[in-house]
């Protein structure tokens, strides 16, 4: 599966619009005619191919690093991360903990492996709302479970920012969800002074946090997007209404890539880079 993020025209998009305001010319989303223009004459006057297309080169002179990226936990197996670095990908958050106690077997390793191989690294806890309802601290044993592990793997500055995956909850009370989140979220950044990801789908936010108060999802939506949406092109299909933009984007989770046996999530991270923790 190739890690060639392109735009051309009859793209539509974030990235799209992101290109249209580096040129700069009308910011619309829609790779047209004058983008394609506007792309060629970018490219005449700083020594790049004259394509039209918005290929690596072009976005990186114009600053947009739309950069590829996994995310393995321990179904992956052993990896090894100079080969997956030599088929062009140097970032991959890693699972490190699930609920209150379950550490992901074999985490500080991959950590290990992926740092010594030069990549950005981060780590990702799988939350689950759903399992002690009644405990009002539960949200709180969870990032302690997190932060204890993550503690262990290492958090610098340059690393990614942590991820809580929201795929779990009660089916039956969308607001303990989101206050859940909420929690868990605020207290992972300010441990370490950052702005977690949310990572969810479509069919998790329709499941568990939909029908929640709208004062709550809005705040849950100042937290930046890792947006699951398995399709081709340059921009996730499955969107939610919550959320307008996307910092990563998971394209599949079905994808190949040397250093990985059998299957992998892949996914990009959106032009600003914003992902990386700065302190």
């Amino acid at each position: 599966m190739s890690l060639k993020y392109t735009l051309r025209k009859g793209d539509e998009g974030q990235e799209v619009k992101r290109l249209q305001n580096n040129l700069p010319i009308a910011a619309d989303g829609k790779f047209g005619s004058k983008t394609e223009a506007a792309v060629r004459d970018y490219q005449q006057h700083n020594g790049l191919v004259v394509d039209g297309l918005a290929g690596k080169n072009t976005l990186d002179a114009l600053g947009i690093n739309v950069t590829p990226a996994v995310d393995i936990s321990s179904w992956n197996g052993v990896v090894d991360f100079n080969k997956m670095k030599n088929a062009g990908c140097t970032a991959a958050w890693i699972k490190i903990t699930e609920g209150t106690t379950h550490q992901n077997p074999g985490f500080q390793k991959k950590f290990d492996d992926a740092r010594a191989a030069g990549f950005m690294v981060g780590a990702y806890h799988f939350g689950r709302p759903d399992t002690s309802p009644n405990d009002p601290k539960d949200w709180e044993k969870e990032a302690t479970n997190f932060l204890l592990q993550l503690d262990k793997a290492g958090c610098h500055r340059g690393d990614l920012v942590p991820v809580l995956d929201v795929e779990k909850g009660m089916k039956t009370d969308d607001n303990h969800n989101v206050d859940w989140c909420l929690n868990w979220l605020n207290l992972v950044g300010k441990e370490t002074k950052s702005t977690p990801l949310v990572y969810s789908a479509r069919w998790a936010w329709q499941l568990f946090i939909m029908k929640a108060d709208m004062d709550k999802q809005e705040e849950l939506s100042k937290y930046p997007l890792w947006l699951a949406s398995y399709n081709d092109g340059v921009e996730p299909k499955r969107k939610t209404k919550l959320w307008d933009t996307w910092e990563v984007w998971q394209y599949t989770g079905s994808g190949a890539i040397e250093g990985v046996k059998g299957r992998v999530d892949l996914n990009w991270i959106a032009g600003e880079q914003l992902c990386k923790l700065r302190v």
